[in-house]
Parts: structure tokens; sequence; C-alpha cells
């Protein structure tokens, strides 16, 4: 197989993700070009420092924004208004021109990183909406390598797309790509038919079609977890403290209520789910905790102190009228845990509350899945808005714009005697293990590999400044 380069907009945050990408690299080698997560002031005069580093297996290749593109292109750009589009809701999207001039600075820097330092046999896999104007960027400069993305964002459907003021320039950037990835079908679905809807293109295959003198190819690949990383976490000192801690503190009947702080979680139903819950079954007072983990979501620091405060008056209205002197239903945590003791509190979780109202996948529900006890596990509540529903065979699949249902669910959940606990999570392990990372990533690479170069259609050769003479792999 060619050289692998892997993109990605954040290597230093420790998630499930980074993990996923990690597992990859040090399975198949190659290097790992991404932002390490600072922000430095750049003269005009000066150039960016772009760090090497050798791993055990891989190499990576990191380097800052500046204050403008980390506040301007990231926090405000991308998470204000390309993220809102992306998940249906294109109402909250705010955009502006210096946001988008940052944007493009960012993917420019991602576009030299790799120049600099791709060899001939390599395919490069970016990864994101963080990155859509990559491919765009080192087309321009010639480069002819097999170029692949991966959207692990939901697409949006019909025209929504056509609300980012610069859709045309994003149009264009994707198609600058041989493989475009999606989590499902419906977003695959939503590209194209979208895509057919505005312009003329000539349908080759199921999965193929020729515009503008370029074959650009689609598919569906929904990313799994690195069960290796899930083992791990479990036998970490973290996880078993934190496990022990949980058990020892809360009722037999909790309820785990993860998910970022934003407009997407969902969170307000949850808490009035479990407010049906208690007005509907008095085997719960005194005997139900929903442990509401809700740290701000990266990029989105503004906006979730706002929903802070609306939860946190939603929790304290719940608490106020069921609560006692020494119970409340819901413990409502903001700070961010380790992944460790994140591995913990799942562990301890009888159920599993994961209904965000859109999500291109929902690795936490995967990660809650592959942590339990399978002699003793607990059962997942996922919302089938969430990508993971069409993929996890032992779910119970709700609405989660429907609290009544969800309590319903949450109730059957907790009654669940243990020979169906464990058929549920024996299906949904078998899932995991299928379609773990490793599949994802030789199924999008195998496909990528394949795909023919086509010189023809690319810009002419254009000169690009080097990075340094040792790294020059061109």
């Amino acid at each position: 197989m060619s050289g692998l380069i892997l993109v990605s907009h954040n290597q230093s945050q420790r998630s499930t993700l980074t993990a996923v990408y990690d597992g990859i690299l040090s399975r198949l080698g190659g290097l790992w070009i991404s932002w390490n997560g600072e922000s430095t002031v750049i003269s005009q005069d000066a150039s960016r420092a772009y760090v090497a580093k050798q791993h055990d297996q891989y190499e990576t290749v990191t380097f800052p924004y500046t204050p403008g593109e980390l506040n301007e292109g990231y926090h405000h750009y991308i998470h204000k208004g390309l993220w809102p589009v992306f998940h249906q809701r294109p109402d909250m999207a705010r955009f502006s021109t210096n946001g988008f001039q940052e944007y493009k600075n960012i993917n420019k820097a991602y576009a030299r990183a790799i120049c600099e330092n791709a060899t001939p046999d390599d395919v490069i896999w970016i990864q994101d909406y963080h990155l859509l104007g990559c491919a765009r960027y080192i087309r321009e400069e010639g480069l002819p390598n097999s170029v692949g993305i991966f959207l692990h964002q939901p697409f949006p459907a019909g025209r929504m797309f056509e609300t980012i003021p610069e859709w045309r320039w994003f149009t264009e950037s994707l198609l600058c790509c041989d493989l475009i990835g999606f989590q499902t079908a419906q977003d695959m679905n939503n590209f194209l038919v979208w895509l057919e809807s505005g312009f003329r293109l000539e349908r080759l295959e199921a999965d193929s079609f020729r515009i503008h003198g370029r074959i650009i190819n689609v598919g569906v690949f929904p990313v799994g977890i690195d069960l290796d990383d899930v083992e791990s976490l479990r036998e970490s000192n973290s996880c078993a403290f934190m496990e022990i801690q949980c058990r020892e503190s809360q009722p037999e009947n909790s309820v785990l209520s993860g998910g970022h702080l934003d407009e997407s979680s969902g969170l307000p139903y949850r808490i009035s789910t479990l407010e049906v819950l208690l007005r509907r079954h008095d085997c719960y007072q005194k005997n139900i905790t929903l442990l509401q983990l809700a740290p701000p979501a990266a990029g989105h620091a503004h906006d979730a102190l706002q929903l802070g405060h609306a939860l946190e008056a939603l929790c304290g209205e719940l608490n106020g009228v069921h609560g006692t002197m020494n119970w409340y239903p819901v413990n409502y945590l903001t700070h961010a845990y380790s992944r460790e003791e994140q591995a913990g509190i799942y562990r301890a979780s009888r159920v599993a509350l994961v209904t965000p109202l859109m999500a291109g996948m929902s690795l936490m529900a995967k990660m809650y899945v592959a942590l339990q006890d399978p002699k003793n596990p607990g059962v997942l509540i996922l919302s089938q808005f969430a990508g993971a529903a069409g993929q996890m065979d032992g779910a119970i699949i709700v609405n989660p714009y429907d609290p009544d249902a969800m309590a319903s669910a949450v109730h059957r959940a907790l009654q669940m005697p243990l020979h169906e606990r464990r058929c549920l999570h024996a299906r949904l392990m078998k899932g995991l293990h299928m379609h773990n990372s490793h599949h994802w990533a030789a199924s999008f690479l195998r496909m990528l590999n394949n795909v023919p170069a086509d010189p023809e259609a690319l810009p002419p050769q254009a000169t690009f400044p080097r990075l340094s003479s040792s790294r020059a792999r061109y």
C-alpha cells in the first residue's frame, strides 16, 4: 500500500478520535499533520514554525495557528458558521468575510505542510470540515497524489449547504478530492442529490461520477473505535477508582447522560425525560440519578455559557421539586474528566442516554458499550438522529425530541432482566468488532488506493516555498 499522510485539525486534544488516528498510524505507519492546539503571533517577515517529531511507528508534523486563525477562523467561522449548517441549524450560523479569510489561511498552512512532506506514492487522507479547502490548495500547487476527505459531520439535507455564503468555493474545494467519505448512506445521498440538483455531472457508478473533467468517488465509511484503546482505558487505575467511587456514591439506578454543551446535544430534553419518569413511577424516588456530564464543546465556549445557564435552571427546578434533603435526581457536572475517569463513569452506569438531536456518528455510544462488563452490562439508549443508530443493533432507538418516549425507554432499560441485557450487549459488541477503527481505515484507504491518477485534470505546476531543505520529499 502507498504511504499514508493523515491530516486532522488537532492532535493535542485527548479524545476517542485522536486515539483512533494514533491506532491507525501505529499499525500502518505514515505521517500525521495537525495543529498543535496553540496559537502564536507570526510577523510578516517570519515563517510559521512546523515541528517534526518521530514516534515509534509514525511521524508527526505540527504547527500553531495565529491568534486571528484561532479566533476568527476556528472559533468563529468553523464553530459559529459551518457547524450549525452541518447540524441542520442554518438559522444559528454566523459568518464573516474576515472569518472566511482566516479559514483559508488555516487550510493553506496545512497544504504547505502536505506539499513539503509528500512523496509521489503517498495518499493523503484529510479529516472533516475544518479542512475542506485543503485539497484545493494542494491541487493548485500541482500535487497529483490521490486525495480523500472524510466528513465526520452529517451532510446537510436539501439546499441547506447553500446557506454558507462561500458555498461555491467549498464545492469546488470538495471536488478537488478523489474520494469523499461519509458516515452514513443518508449523508452521502444528501450530498449527491444536492450536487445533481445544481450541477451537470455524469453518474458513472453508484459510487462515482464525472464533473468538470474529474472523476470523483464517494463512499460510506462509518467510523469505529479502537478496541485496544478501550482495553487500555479499562485497565487503568483511574478507571477502576472512578468506577468504585461512582458505585458507592450513586443509587443503583444510575443513568449516564453525556455529551458536550452545544445546541445539538439535546440536553434539555433529557432533563425533561427524567421529570416524566419521576412523575410516572414512584419507585424511582430516592432511587435514581441522572449523571449529566456536559463539558463545553471545543470552540463553543460563549454559546456554552448561555446553554449552561439554561440547563442549570432546568436541573435546579427538577431537583427542587423532586429532591429531598439527602437526595437529588440530577447530578449536573460541567468540568472535563480524563478519558480514564470517563471510562470508570461509563462502567458504573446502568443506562446511557445518548440522544443528540443530530450527530455524524456518536463515538460516545460505542465507547459506552465497549467498556461494559459483559457479565452485567448496561443498556444503551440512542438517538435515531445519530449516525450510529443505523449500526448499533442492540440499542434502544428513540426520538430525542420526545421526552415521553425516552422516559419509557429509560424505564424499560432499568427494569430489563440480566439475560436480555447480555443478549443486547453481545449483539452490540459483534458490530463494534466488525466495524472497528481499523476496518474503517482499511475500507477508506483501499478505495482511495484504487483511485487512478488523473493528472490531466489538475492545474499546472506552481511554485511553492519549501519549509526546509532536509524534509523535501518530492
